[in-house]
């Protein structure tokens, strides 16, 4: 499928735009990060490894064999995208300019686009729980996920969930009953937190001149992402509003990712 909208994450925060932030500390959910080398997790590529070698997050044993896996002038690479807030930047630049291309959603698709020369790849990914096909979903509860993140030479360093459970009756969506928010966060410099998920029901209608007007229901979610990055003695506050629609045929039908 084409490339599509991320705005997410992504070890960059799968997020939007950097604004300008506080000088002296970071303050975050995950903990407090110093810009200075000497408390700086991931200031060498000795020091992230032994921070990944320690992390408790999903995925941190794949990713340190990940980076124990490139060579030595790559992994300094790695160690400087983390750094990087251009990277952060025009991660959140390519995902804007893939929202005009968007095309539409497929149930289970995965778009990707790269940057520095195939050194980091940003993607996102939507899942739909049980049988899907060309028809409603059947009656029942169904889950539709969509997922943003971003990899440096491979190694997945953040990624961002989200998801909407609703009920179907076989023809149309009659409840919203959940939405859930999750991340992965491997960067060692960027904090994540987020708020309560919101959920909530829509309804759409479309009308041909000449025939009956269609209508029924969508079922969307929300989150609003905090985050902070520590770079050379600033830090700069994150600050991300994630937002999808999920039709009954447990595709997306509207997906971002953006600034507050």
């Amino acid at each position: 499928m084409a490339s599509h909208t991320i705005q997410g994450i992504a070890a960059a925060l799968g997020t939007a735009a950097i604004l300008a932030g506080t000088a002296s500390q970071v303050s975050a959910a995950e903990g407090t990060y110093a810009s200075n080398q000497q408390n700086d997790v991931a200031a060498t590529p000795a020091l992230y490894a032994n921070y990944l070698r320690h992390s408790h997050e999903e995925g941190a044993a794949d990713a340190l064999k990940g980076f124990q896996r490139l060579t030595p002038a790559q992994q300094s690479k790695f160690v400087d995208y983390l750094h990087d807030p251009a990277l952060v930047t025009s991660f959140l630049d390519k995902t804007a300019s893939q929202e005009s291309e968007r095309a539409a959603s497929v149930r289970n698709a995965a778009s990707t686009t790269s940057l520095r020369n195939g050194d980091v790849v940003v993607g996102q990914e939507r899942t739909v729980s049980g049988v899907a096909a060309a028809h409603p979903l059947p009656a029942g509860n169904h889950t539709v996920t969509y997922t943003t993140y971003i990899k440096y030479f491979g190694v997945k360093v953040i990624k961002l969930n989200l998801s909407v459970t609703f009920h179907s009756n076989g023809h149309d969506i009659t409840k919203v009953t959940d939405a859930e928010a999750s991340k992965k966060n491997l960067s060692g410099v960027i904090s994540i937190s987020h708020a309560l998920p919101k959920k909530s029901l829509s309804e759409w209608r479309w009308c041909q001149r000449g025939h009956a007007c269609s209508h029924g229901h969508n079922a969307d979610a929300s989150v609003i992402w905090e985050g902070t990055v520590a770079y050379k003695g600033s830090t700069f506050q994150v600050d991300k509003k994630q937002w999808m629609r999920a039709d009954v045929y447990g595709k997306l039908t509207d997906y971002y990712l953006h600034n507050v």
